[in-house]
């Protein structure tokens, strides 16, 4: 691929990638994560034809990227992820307040925070969230159990205020 076809690759790929990143991580993250896999693929562009097989090779860098970044995150007690959905996404859905419920995810303890967003919004299987939190499956069972029992009790005291 030449520096002029690769252009038009950043061009038209970097906001799935963005998307792609930022299912995983916060924004910040997110962007850091596209701008590394970018360097990957530009460090490999004589290799890459026009083809449409590099914008799923460039997804799974990036998936593969904000993992590892998860990995790293996960060994270090300072986990933030934000939500995929835009603030400007719809907030009341089928009478649930969305943004309500992920304000309470977001004070959540981080192990906690990190295992409901990767069932519930990435919609992972334990399995697989065993593997990129680096915990046994029954530690993720119990941070699960233990997440959902704190969003319960957090709504049961703002109901009653």
């Amino acid at each position: 691929m030449t520096n002029a076809g690769f252009e038009i690759f950043v061009v038209r790929c970097r906001d799935k990638m963005l998307a792609t990143a930022s299912r995983y991580l916060a924004k910040d993250s997110a962007e850091d994560v596209v701008q590394e896999a970018l360097l990957k693929l530009f460090a490999m562009r004589d290799r890459l034809n026009d083809s449409g097989s590099v914008d799923a090779l460039a997804m799974v860098v990036v998936k593969h990227l904000a993992l590892n970044t998860l990995r790293y995150k996960g060994r270090h007690p300072m986990v933030e992820l934000k939500p995929y959905m835009s603030p400007d996404d719809e907030a009341d859905t089928n009478g649930i307040d969305i943004r309500a419920v992920l304000d309470v995810v977001d004070s959540l303890p981080s192990k906690q925070q990190m295992v409901f967003r990767l069932k519930h919004i990435e919609a992972m299987e334990v399995e697989e969230i065993a593997t990129v939190a680096m915990m046994s499956v029954d530690a993720v069972y119990q941070n699960l159990s233990r997440a959902r029992r704190n969003i319960l009790e957090q709504f049961k005291t703002r109901q009653r205020e």
